[in-house]
């Protein structure tokens, strides 16, 4: 009889729910962040957070020329909080960071009304989801 090799794949996840940033930005961030490890994605973010490195957007962008791209200062700052907390989780589970690469999914949440005027505006809300994972 032959052993089966078994495949062990660690993974810590993190979830940020009702987030009150664009969901566009969010998808644009997390397209930035597949395959990234996370201190990389952390100090790129902390970077756009200060305006100093633009985040890659696709779709149309009004008044770009060249490769279009954006600061999405409030929904970086969102997503390093949520990276502290991966980071937290995977060194609880056991992975090893410096191995693990970053895939995260952002989807649109339910937009509550703002109070006093019915029917009028409503609130950004995003549901955004980062996993980590390190296959051995």
């Amino acid at each position: 009889m032959e052993k089966e090799k078994t495949i062990t794949v660690k993974k810590a996840i993190v979830r940020g729910m009702s987030l009150p940033i664009s969901t566009k930005h969010a998808i644009n961030i997390c397209r930035f962040l597949k395959g990234k490890k996370i201190d990389e994605a952390m100090a790129m973010l902390e970077k756009t957070s200060k305006m100093e490195f633009a985040i890659p957007f696709k779709g149309e962008i009004p008044h770009k020329k060249g490769i279009p791209a954006r600061y999405p200062v409030n929904a970086s700052k969102v997503f390093v909080k949520l990276l502290k907390s991966l980071s937290a989780n995977a060194s609880q589970k056991g992975l090893d960071i410096g191995k693990a690469r970053i895939h995260g999914k952002a989807d649109i949440a339910s937009r509550p009304h703002k109070p006093g005027r019915i029917g009028r505006r409503k609130f950004k809300r995003t549901h955004v989801l980062l996993t980590v994972e390190e296959s051995s």
